[in-house]
């Protein structure tokens, strides 16, 4: 069982750059993909993008190409450089001699002028690093997913205690139930009595109090249904492949079968076994919306 939460890096070095490949995932309900870096290597997207999906099938998955300032090829030939330096200290020359100022360039005048110039940043074409793209790629996407999976471990362990505590507590209320049907009797002979009527198969209220006399007084169906949901539950926590929707239900199939337990309750003790139940419900649903 994997998370949707990760992070990998990758460094890579071309002849004359150096870069980084950066690669995060968010939880989200289905797959979506954003790659970011340079524009003239945009169509490298849907190799990145295949490469992704065959490890990962849902989560929100940004991958950044990133490059280093100092590494970028941003020089002119000497020759260039040479005549653009010299072309602006004839023109603070001429500045000078024509407001009669002495003209006398230093060092640190022509460093000046270099880094002031424009310079234009030259990209290899996408075909000649395509090759390096997709080994970083791989390697970041080894690390995030690695930590997918460390974290997805963690969040499993996590999820069988509190599945486990569900259990106690589908026990506990089971336990607590013992005498359901004679407690909803009862107030089924109080009602009929309070109501003057008497036990008779033909009157139409009289089947009415008996529909939901049958329906509220036994429990056993949801206890069943819940401890078969939580089998279900911990057999996924154990699955190596995308289970996130799959649980989603079956929390939410446990939800219902508490609510029912719960308006069933005649006894204070049960509804409060069911509040805590709901409230670990609702703790296993956040954890779970992290899951691949």
């Amino acid at each position: 069982m994997n998370s949707m939460t990760g992070y990998g890096r990758a460094e890579f070095s071309l002849p004359d750059h150096s870069g980084v490949v950066e690669i995060s995932s968010v939880n989200k309900k289905g797959f979506e993909f954003l790659l970011h870096g340079p524009k003239e290597w945009q169509f490298f997207e849907k190799k990145a993008q295949e490469l992704v999906r065959s490890k990962a099938e849902r989560g929100r998955i940004r991958l950044s190409v990133l490059l280093h300032p100092q590494s970028i090829l941003a020089q002119d030939s000497s020759a260039e450089q040479f005549k653009k330096v010299h072309d602006q200290l004839e023109v603070l020359k001429t500045i000078c001699e024509e407001g009669n100022v002495s003209y006398s360039p230093s060092v640190d005048l022509v460093q000046r002028i270099l880094s002031s110039m424009p310079r234009d940043i030259i990209l290899p074409n996408l075909e000649s690093v395509e090759s390096v793209l997709i080994e970083s790629t791989r390697l970041a996407l080894k690390e995030m997913i690695g930590m997918r999976q460390d974290e997805g471990t963690s969040l499993a362990t996590d999820l069988k205690k509190r599945s486990t505590t569900l259990r106690t507590l589908a026990l506990e209320i089971e336990q607590q139930s013992v005498g359901l049907a004679q407690e909803w009797r009862d107030r089924l002979l109080q009602r009929l009595s309070e109501s003057g009527l008497e036990i008779d198969c033909d009157n139409e209220a009289v089947r009415r109090e008996f529909s939901v006399f049958a329906e509220k007084a036994d429990n056993s169906e949801e206890i069943t249904r819940i401890f078969s949901h939580l089998e279900q539950f911990e057999s996924g926590l154990n699955y190596h492949g995308p289970i996130g929707r799959k649980l989603e239900f079956i929390v939410q199939e446990l939800g219902r079968e508490f609510n029912t337990l719960g308006s069933k309750s005649t006894k204070a003790t049960v509804s409060d076994l069911v509040i805590n139940a709901k409230v670990e419900i609702e703790k296993i649903r956040e954890q779970i919306m992290n899951i691949e």
